[in-house]
C-alpha cells in the first residue's frame, strides 16, 4: 500500500500517470523532501524518523486538549439542533482518536525512541488521515442542516483546525498534507451541498488559503528535516570523534586528562581508573594529587613538586612518576598540564596529556646497563690483556732460547695456560657482543677451499700432539669464491675443530665443505666436521649450543673449558643467516655442521693464508731494504716495551722506544720510520690523539704505517683507530706471527702476499695467527 507522500510513490506515480504527477503537485506531496541522500546510512535515516515523529508527539497533549475542547463547543452548540445519535457518535470519534493520541504520548514519554522505521511514519500518516476525517464528517452534515449564522461558527471552527494541524504536522509533512487536504476536500465538498454563489467564493478562498498552508507546511517541513540532516550528521561526526578519542584514550601511548578549577578530575581514560582500582565515574572527582600519592607513595617531592605548581597555576612540564599497579608492577608514566581558562579568561583547572612511557624507561635501563656493562668488560678486557701480553708474550720468547726438558715443559705449560685464558676472555667478550646485538659483520671475497685448508693447517699443530690425523675434504663443484665474513666462519670452524681435537684420543678428524645448491648469484655451502671421539648421549645434545653448556659436568673438570663455544658459534651462524645442528653416536664421534647461503663469483683469490706468514718472510723484505728496519714503539707499559723489544730482537731493526704520545709524535717529526707501532691508551697524549696529529703534519708522516696496539679490541675501539688514520690493528697480548704478518702489510707490495689480521672485530685472528 502507498501512502500519499511517500515520496517513491510519487515518483512511480509521476512517471506513469502525468495526472497524478499534477495532482501531487498541487497537494504539495511532490515537494516533500525525501531521505534518499547517500551520504545517510540507514541508520541516520532512522533516527530522523524518529525526530520527526517525536516533534509531531511532543505537541499531542496541547492539540488533543484543543480538540477535546473544540468538540466539547461542538456538542453544547448543535446539541439537539441536528440528530443527536450523529453528535455522540462523532464525540465519541474524537475522544477514541484523542484517546489513541495521547496513549502513544504517554508510552513514548517514558522511552524516546532514538529509532523509527517508515512503517512509523506511515502510522502517523494513516492516525492524521482518521482525526481528520472525523472532523471533516462534521462541515458536510452539519452545513446544510443549519443556519447561516451557525455555519459561520462551523466555517470558523473548520479554518482553524486546518491552520493548528497544519502547524501541529508541518515536521512530517507527509502526515500534516493528508490531515489538512482531507480536512479542506470535507470542507469543499459541504460548502458545494449549500449550493449559491456565495458558498462558491468560499470555495475559491478556502482552495487558495489551503495551497498557500501546504506551501508553508512542506517549506517549514523541509527546513525542519534539513536541519535533522545537519544535525544527524554533526552527531555521526561527534560519535566518530568520540569513538576514536575514547580509542586512542584506551589504546594510545599518550591519553588526555583534565581538572575543574579546584583539582577535581572531571576526565580522565579508564586504564587511570584501573590502575586506581576504582570505578571511573568514582574517580572523577576526586582531587587528581590525592590520587597521584596514592598511586605513587615512592615519588614524594616529585609530587609535592606538582601539587605546588598546580596550586600556583604553573605550567606542569613533563615530569615522569613511578605508578604501582595490580599486582605490584611499577610502571612509568609522563605528565604534563596547562592552565585552561574560560571564555571569560578565568582559571578553570587544567587540561594535559599523560603518557605510558614505561618501555622507554624500561629500554633506557637496559641500555644504560648494557652500556655499563660494555664498559665494566672494555676496562677487564684491557687490565686483563695488558699483563697476559706479558706472560704469553715472555713464554714465547722463552721457547726461541734453549731450555732443559724441564723448563721447556713449564714454560709451554704457561703459555698454554695463558692461550686458554685468553680463549675464555674472547668468548665471553664475543657472548656479551652478540647479547647486545653489537657483533658486527663485514663482507670480503674469500676462498671457501682455502679457508679450509688454513684452518686443517692450524688445527693440525694441536692434533699432531696427541698423534691425531686431520683430513680436508673439498668438494670440486665449490665456487671459486664466496662473499662473507671469512674472520667470523674460520672461527666457528677453528671452534668446531679444536673441539674435535680435545674430545678424541683416538683416530681422527675431518674438515670438510661441499656446495649443496647454487644458482646465478647465491651458493649454499656447507662446512663439516667429523670425529672418532667420545661423542655425545642422545639426551644431551640438545643442551650443547646454550651458554655455559657442556654435554656432561665431569667434562669440564677433564677437559675445561666454559661451554660457551658452541654457543656462539650459534649464534653467529644464525646471525648470518644458516644454521647449525649435530649428529653423534656416544663412543663413536660426532658430526657437526653448518649452512650459510653467500654469494659466489669465479674471482680467483690468491692463497692468503695466515699459517704461510713466518719470520723469514720479514727477514727477507729487510734484507731487500738493504738497511735495517726502523721502527717506532711508543707504549707506556715497561712489560710490553719488553715484550715487543724480544719478539724483534732476531730482526734487523733499529728500535726508538717511547712512553707516551707527546714523545711519539715529537720522535716521528725529527726522525724516518718504517712503521709505528703505537699503544692507545697512555699518559699525556694517548695513541688516537698522537696518530691524528702525525697525520696532521702531512708530507711524508700522512703515509707512514702506524699499527695500533691495545687490550681494548671492541669494534668501537677498532672504529676509534680506523678514523684516526692507523693502518692497521694489534690486539694484546701479541703473538709474534701476527706482529710478523702486520709488519709485512705494512712494508708493501714488495712482500709475499700475505693474510695479515685485519680490522675486523674479532679477537680470534690474533690467536690463530699465533698457533699456526
Amino acid at each position: 500500500m502507498n501512502w500519499p507522500g511517500d515520496t517513491s510513490s510519487s515518483k512511480r506515480t509521476a512517471g506513469g500517470n502525468p495526472l497524478s504527477a499534477f495532482f501531487l503537485w498541487i497537494g504539495g506531496f511532490s515537494a516533500i523532501e525525501g531521505l534518499d541522500d547517500e551520504s545517510l546510512t540507514e541508520r541516520d535515516r532512522r533516527r530522523i524518523r524518529a525526530r520527526q515523529i517525536d516533534a509531531v508527539a511532543s505537541l499531542v497533549p496541547v492539540t488533543i486538549g484543543i480538540n477535546f475542547a473544540n468538540a466539547a463547543i461542538i456538542l453544547g452548540v448543535f446539541w439537539n439542533h441536528i440528530s443527536n445519535a450523529f453528535l455522540t457518535a462523532w464525540g465519541l470519534s474524537i475522544a477514541v482518536a484523542g484517546g489513541l493520541a495521547l496513549r502513544g504520548w504517554w508510552r513514548a514519554r517514558k522511552s524516546r525512541p532514538k529509532e523509527a522505521s517508515e512503517r512509523g511514519l506511515r502510522r502517523m500518516t494513516l492516525q492524521a488521515f482518521f482525526l481528520a476525517a472525523v472532523w471533516g464528517s462534521l462541515p458536510l452534515i452539519l452545513m446544510p442542516q443549519i443556519e447561516p449564522e451557525l455555519q459561520i461558527i462551523v466555517g470558523s471552527l473548520m479554518t482553524g483546525m486546518i491552520s493548528g494541524g497544519a502547524f501541529a504536522m508541518s515536521s512530517v509533512p507527509r502526515a500534516g498534507l493528508t490531515y489538512t487536504w482531507t480536512l479542506m476536500l470535507a470542507s469543499v465538498g459541504s460548502l458545494l451541498l449549500c449550493g449559491g454563489t456565495t458558498y462558491l467564493v468560499l470555495v475559491v478562498f478556502l482552495l487558495l488559503y489551503s495551497s498557500f498552508m501546504v506551501r508553508h507546511l512542506v517549506s517549514h517541513g523541509n527546513v525542519f528535516l534539513e536541519n535533522l540532516k545537519a544535525q544527524i550528521r554533526h552527531e555521526r561526526q561527534n560519535e566518530t570523534i568520540s569513538l576514536l578519542l575514547k580509542e586512542f584514550q584506551e589504546n594510545a601511548a599518550s591519553w588526555l586528562w583534565q581538572t575543574d578549577a579546584e583539582g577535581r578530575l572531571i576526565d580522565a581514560p579508564q586504564r587511570f581508573a584501573d590502575v586506581a582500582q576504582l570505578p571511573l565515574d568514582q574517580l572523577k572527582g576526586e582531587r587528581l594529587v590525592d590520587t597521584l600519592e596514592y598511586l605513587c607513595p615512592t615519588d614524594t617531592a616529585t609530587l609535592a613538586t606538582f601539587a605546588d605548581r598546580m596550586a600556583r597555576r604553573l605550567s606542569i612540564p613533563e615530569i615522569l612518576i613511578h605508578v604501582v599497579v595490580a599486582g605490584g608492577e611499577r610502571r612509568r608514566w609522563a605528565l604534563t598540564a596547562r592552565p585552561a581558562r574560560d571564555y571569560e579568561g578565568k582559571f578553570a583547572g587544567y587540561r594535559g596529556f599523560g603518557r605510558d612511557v614505561t618501555e622507554r624507561w624500561r629500554a633506557e635501563q637496559a641500555e644504560a646497563e648494557s652500556r655499563a656493562k660494555s664498559e665494566f668488560l672494555a676496562m677487564m678486557s684491557h687490565e686483563i690483556r695488558t699483563p697476559m701480553n706479558g706472560v704469553l708474550g715472555l713464554a714465547s720468547t722463552l721457547l726461541e732460547t734453549k731450555l732443559d726438558p724441564e723448563q721447556r715443559h713449564a714454560v709451554m705449560t704457561i703459555r698454554e695456560s695463558g692461550d686458554n685464558l685468553q680463549r675464555i676472555l674472547n668468548d665471553i667478550l664475543d657472548l656479551s657482543k652478540l647479547n647486545a646485538g653489537k657483533l658486527e659483520f663485514e663482507s670480503v671475497d674469500f676462498s671457501p677451499a682455502a679457508l679450509v685448508e688454513a684452518v686443517t693447517a692450524i688445527i693440525g699443530v694441536n692434533a699432531k700432539t696427541k698423534s691425531l690425523l686431520v683430513n680436508a675434504y673439498i668438494d670440486p663443484k665449490l665456487p671459486p669464491a664466496l662473499k662473507g665474513d671469512v674472520a667470523r666462519i674460520r672461527q666457528v670452524l677453528i671452534n668446531l675443530a679444536s673441539n674435535a681435537v680435545k674430545f678424541t684420543e683416538r683416530g681422527g678428524l675431518t674438515i670438510a665443505v661441499a656446495c649443496r645448491t647454487r644458482d646465478d648469484h647465491k651458493a649454499t655451502i656447507e662446512w663439516r666436521v667429523s670425529d672418532t671421539g667420545i661423542g655425545i648421549p642422545a639426551d644431551r645434545v640438545g643442551k650443547l649450543f646454550t651458554d655455559f653448556a657442556q654435554a656432561d659436568a665431569s667434562i669440564n673438570r677433564r677437559f675445561g673449558g666454559t661451554g660457551l663455544g658452541l654457543a656462539i658459534s650459534r649464534r653467529i651462524i644464525e646471525q648470518m643467516g644458516g644454521a647449525i645442528a649435530v649428529s653423534s653416536v656416544q663412543g663413536e664421534g660426532s658430526t657437526f655442521r653448518f649452512s650459510l647461503t653467500l654469494p659466489w663469483s669465479d674471482k680467483q683469490i690468491s692463497d692468503q693464508r695466515g699459517d704461510r706468514v713466518g719470520a723469514g718472510d720479514l727477514k727477507e723484505r729487510i734484507e731487500a731494504l738493504g738497511r735495517p728496519l726502523r721502527v717506532l714503539i711508543a707504549e707506556d707499559d715497561a712489560t710490553n716495551r719488553m715484550v715487543v723489544s724480544k719478539m724483534l730482537q732476531e730482526f734487523a731493526v733499529e728500535k726508538c722506544i717511547v712512553p707516551d704520545g707527546l714523545q711519539a709524535v715529537k720522535a716521528a717529526g725529527e726522525q724516518e720510520f718504517d712503521l709505528v707501532l703505537m699503544d692507545v691508551r697512555m699518559p699525556e697524549m694517548d695513541g688516537i690523539t698522537a696518530t691524528r696529529t702525525i697525520r696532521a703534519k702531512g708530507g711524508r708522516l700522512a703515509e707512514l704505517p702506524i699499527i695500533a696496539l691495545t687490550a681494548n679490541a671492541f669494534p668501537d675501539d677498532i672504529k676509534q683507530c680506523r678514523e684516526a688514520g692507523m693502518s692497521d690493528f694489534l690486539a694484546k697480548p701479541l703473538r709474534k706471527p701476527a706482529m710478523v704478518a702486520a709488519m709485512l702489510k705494512a712494508l708493501g707490495p714488495a712482500a709475499p702476499t700475505v693474510a695479515a689480521p685485519s680490522l675486523a672485530p674479532s679477537e680470534d685472528g690474533a690467536s690463530v695467527a699465533a698457533e699456526a
